[in-house]
């Protein structure tokens, strides 16, 4: 984690080096997951990312997720989600869209994304913890 400042605010948070653009692209869940699984594997494909996504965030305490939830995060994820992770320098895509690719991130903004990481997972707001994504168990 990184240092506190005097006022107890972990530094990263109120680095101005860091783009406003990337404070705003970390701002939605479904983005800092999608930039979560990139951290453990670099690139993966758009449709089996929007599985993950469907698990984890229903997992989160939306309920039970269908077909039509997980078309829901799909199309979030191409028409919001991944044009502004893109638009932020965070992660890069094929012209389709088919696949994601974590971008050659500045040490400060890994560091902010490995600090939200781990921010979540201490105050029990990520759920993540407890689903191996690769294998569907829970």
């Amino acid at each position: 984690m990184d240092r506190n400042g005097a006022d107890g605010i972990p530094d990263v948070l109120v680095d101005t080096s860091i783009d406003e653009q990337v404070f705003r692209a970390l701002s939605e869940r479904p983005r800092r997951y999608a930039l979560y699984v990139l951290l453990d594997r670099e690139s993966i494909e758009t449709s089996e990312l929007a599985d993950v996504l469907t698990g984890w965030l229903y997992a989160a305490g939306r309920g039970m997720a269908g077909p039509e939830e997980r078309e829901r995060v799909r199309r979030d994820l191409y028409h919001v989600h991944l044009p502004m992770l893109v638009d932020a320098g965070l992660v890069e895509c094929d012209e389709a869209y088919t696949v994601v690719e974590l971008s050659a991130l500045r040490v400060r903004v890994l560091e902010l994304v490995q600090w939200s990481r781990a921010y979540e997972r201490e105050t029990g707001r990520d759920v993540r913890s407890t689903t191996d994504y690769r294998s569907g168990e829970v």
